[in-house]
């Protein structure tokens, strides 16, 4: 799996962000002033990580977007911007410091999920030696695919299961009683 570059993660957000679903810098910036102010600041990281900052400064131009657009653009160039992005004691807006951690939460995503299933799966097999249930019970009970279960508790292969298959699992074993 490709990983994911801070532009196409920008692409996608301010394409969902927009009322309109369109990466149009001239339909954003008309949106971004008028109607949208959530859009204001991933549009501009948008534009200067795609290397087209001056195609939307001259969509703003006639907008009060236009100075705060023209000042940031004249600070930072592309490397200096992820620079102040990554930087907690930077002078940049909080705002903009807000999708650069959406961008890390999106892109650490399956790692994120993969530590959680096996902080799940070590209380799965507490619970199932306290309560003396065994995996074919587990999957027996929850129709779950034996093999990938099998592989998920015995090896630890959290590819094997999904985080809501894994949350089921320990919810069951939480509500059920000792056999």
């Amino acid at each position: 799996m490709r990983d994911l570059s801070f532009a196409g993660f920008l692409k996608r957000y301010v394409r969902s962000l927009s009322l309109t679903e369109t990466n149009s810098l001239y339909k954003l910036a008309k949106e971004a002033a008028d109607e949208n102010p959530r859009l204001r600041e991933p549009l501009l990281l948008y534009a200067v990580f795609i290397d087209k900052t001056d195609v939307l400064l001259r969509a703003v131009r006639a907008h009060t977007l236009y100075s705060d657009y023209k000042n940031l653009a004249n600070k930072y160039d592309k490397a200096s911007f992820k620079t102040a992005l990554q930087d907690a004691s930077s002078p940049l807006s909080e705002e903009y410091k807000k999708v650069w951690r959406s961008y890390l939460s999106r892109k650490n995503r399956l790692q994120n999920d993969n530590h959680t299933k096996e902080l799940m799966r070590n209380k799965i097999v507490k619970l199932q030696k306290a309560k003396g249930m065994s995996n074919y019970r587990l999957y027996a009970d929850l129709g779950l695919n034996p093999g990938n279960l099998n592989a998920w508790m015995k090896y630890g292969d959290p590819n094997k299961v999904s985080i809501d298959t894994a949350r089921r699992a320990l919810k069951y074993l939480e509500n059920a009683p000792k056999v």
